[in-house]
């Protein structure tokens, strides 16, 4: 599977899609299943904003906006420095552009054939403005190599059930 099924993935948990929020949390225990069907009754509206010069989606419910990078893996490690560091430049623009905004660039890493919920969220170091400080405070950042490339490790990640279930608490 392609990058781009698993954009769709999540632009259909987001959504608030019940087929794609029943699959992918029929393996989760009870709070993880609970957090993923609150986006039935309050979905996000995503938009797919792909392409090489933006972020991947964009999530707006109430008055929280997420910019949301997708990436996936086999491998529970993904270094930037790789494919001759365009994801870096790539982050590094990305995380300026949302820094100007007040906001804050956000990562969803899939990792593929992972038990439970596979995804897990990471955010770029910055400087949020607003209600965005407490979503940004407990949200792991993304590490950072001794050659200042980023390195996500998928179990340093907040797992998005987590991050639904906080979400939920401030609505």
């Amino acid at each position: 599977m392609n990058g781009s099924i698993y954009e769709r993935e999540l632009v259909g948990i987001l959504s608030g899609n019940p087929k794609m929020i029943d699959r992918i949390s029929r393996k989760m225990d009870y709070l993880g299943k609970e957090a993923f069907e609150d986006l039935k009754k309050f979905p996000f509206y995503v938009t797919r904003a792909a392409g090489s010069k933006g972020a991947d989606l964009v999530a707006v419910r109430f008055d929280i906006t997420f910019v949301i990078e997708i990436k996936s893996s086999i491998n529970d490690t993904l270094a930037f420095s790789a494919s001759s560091g365009k994801n870096q430049e790539q982050a590094e623009r990305l995380a300026e552009k949302c820094n100007s905004a007040g906001l804050f660039l956000t990562y969803g890493f899939r990792l593929k054939n992972a038990e439970g919920d596979p995804w897990r969220i990471f955010k770029v170091p910055s400087e949020p403005k607003g209600r965005f400080r407490s979503i940004y405070s407990i949200i792991p950042e993304i590490e950072i190599s001794k050659n200042n490339n980023f390195i996500m490790k998928w179990n340093s990640g907040l797992p998005l059930h987590d991050l639904l279930s906080y979400l939920k608490e401030s609505h």
